[in-house]
């Protein structure tokens, strides 16, 4: 068999404040697979695809995303030990196999991109976070676990999987335009998701991206009222396995396109018509009405709509592939993300500022306030805590760069439960204010059980115990809706 190595990278969590990549030991991980590319074709529902599974749902070629600083080192400093090892595990010695996670990469902008010296205060009309809890028993042998019919266990399957430490925001366009840079000179385009040169594109997932910024947002849906007819409409699926990709380019352009690289002088033949996308990022705004309907949203789906008209045909620079480029218009939202460990906001790849404070009108009424404790002289020694509250109770949650997992993911549902309903979010070029005491929780904040509890083996000096708590606290904190 033919053998491919696909890497991934990760940088290590690190202090809040500004630190020099090179006190971030990134972590390297490098996976074979046993198949030849050229032959080892997968169908869509093959449980046993390669590629596939949390870490995979979670990454993108390098190319796909803005310029990264990490990345960056192959080429400064060819003598660093991450470049020695790039150069090992990569058959250009240089990047021809590296995938990054949107993880890292979300830590590498956070760390080296330069924030706005003031503040600003903009209208979230919605956001979604996709957190999971480790409930699972934590046991010696338990990878031994019988599964039916011997399918791929869970975590290895082509599937959509979580991210715990990203919160997605969508901001109001027309706000945006007004306080921070007009949205029509963001720097966006679409173009199909970009994959080693080796790679057989039945592996893994396929999917089309929204570049702002140059950072990559997943679509899923995307459509147009115009050039239909007197009241038509035209929409286009877009699954995450493999699909043929002329269907995009005939609904964006208007005829099939032949060939990966835009012809020189290609013109779309629908610039200037209307669409909206709807992104993976932004497709779950929130709970049911009725849990017992199949479709009853509480927040419409068409709030996290995407508003954009075509511009022309490219050639996308980082990827040398095809793409669209378009102009986001006001009429819908600016896709953003905030990294739930820095507590920053990103617009795409265009940095905003540090999360000061949220304040949601509800009901019920409730904000989001991040503080700085002091515990040395400098800035840096401080450690944040976040307070999250409604009229019936609060949550207070320290540093969340030192919580445990499921502590974790509280923090990310307890923001989401807080302002999903819609947002004014203050950012600012400093990390929360000063406080010595932000108080403790109130209300009826204990939910359920956060985790199934320890194993037990034995009495006396025999005794043993196997699993470690994955929450500082007996129970699941939520507030109280």
């Amino acid at each position: 068999f033919g053998t491919r190595k696909s890497v991934f990278l990760r940088v290590g969590r690190a202090a809040f404040h500004k630190a020099p990549l090179s006190a971030m030991p990134p972590v390297v991980i490098s996976e074979e697979v046993p198949y030849d590319p050229a032959t080892h074709h997968c169908d869509n529902l093959d449980l046993w695809k390669p590629l596939g599974g949390h870490l995979w749902w979670n990454s993108l070629y390098w190319t796909n995303f803005p310029p990264l600083a990490m990345l960056s080192q192959v080429e400064e400093n060819p003598d660093a030990e991450l470049s020695a090892i790039l150069r090992l595990l990569n058959s250009d010695q240089r990047l021809a196999e590296q995938y990054v996670t949107f993880g890292s990469a979300r830590e590498d902008l956070c760390n080296s991109r330069e924030l706005p010296k003031t503040g600003v205060r903009l209208s979230v009309e919605c956001m979604q976070y996709e957190g999971a809890k480790e409930t699972s028993w934590d046991f010696p042998l338990a990878s031994y676990a019988p599964r039916r019919d011997n399918h791929q266990p869970n975590d290895l399957q082509s599937r959509r999987f979580w991210d715990n430490g990203v919160l997605h925001l969508g901001l109001n366009a027309e706000e945006f335009s007004d306080r921070v840079m007009p949205v029509g000179e963001l720097d966006a385009c679409i173009h199909i998701a970009d994959k080693a040169a080796a790679d057989n594109p039945t592996w893994g997932y396929h999917h089309a991206v929204m570049r702002v910024g140059g950072w990559p947002f997943r679509i899923k849906r995307i459509g147009t009222f115009e050039g239909c007819g007197d009241g038509g409409h035209r929409e286009l699926n877009l699954g995450i396995c493999y699909w043929d990709d002329a269907l995009l380019w005939e609904l964006l352009e208007g005829e099939p396109s032949v060939g990966a690289i835009a012809p020189e002088g290609a013109k779309s033949l629908r610039v200037g018509y209307k669409y909206w996308a709807s992104l993976m990022d932004l497709d779950w705004l929130g709970r049911k009405v009725d849990e017992s309907k199949q479709d009853d949203p509480e927040i419409p789906p068409q709030k996290g709509y995407v508003w954009f008209t075509v511009e022309e045909s490219i050639v996308v620079p980082s990827t040398g592939r095809k793409g669209i480029k378009i102009r986001i218009l006001e009429e819908g939202i600016v896709p953003a993300w905030m990294d739930l460990n820095f507590l920053q906001v990103f617009a795409g790849g265009v940095p905003l500022g540090h999360l000061d404070e949220m304040k949601s009108e509800g009901p019920p009424e409730g904000s989001v306030q991040v503080y700085r404790i002091p515990s040395g002289p400098t800035d840096e020694e401080a450690q944040r805590s976040v307070v999250v509250k409604n009229e019936h109770s609060q949550i207070v949650f320290d540093e969340p760069m030192t919580l445990q997992v499921n502590d974790f993911v509280d923090l990310g549902w307890a923001i989401h439960d807080c302002c999903y309903q819609g947002a004014t979010i203050r950012l600012s070029p400093k990390p929360g204010k000063w406080a010595t005491a932000v108080g403790e929780d109130e209300g009826g904040v204990a939910f359920k059980a956060s985790g199934p509890p320890r194993l037990c083996n034995g009495e006396g000096p025999t005794k043993v115990m196997a699993g470690q708590s994955k929450s500082e606290f007996p129970y699941e904190r939520r507030l109280v809706m």
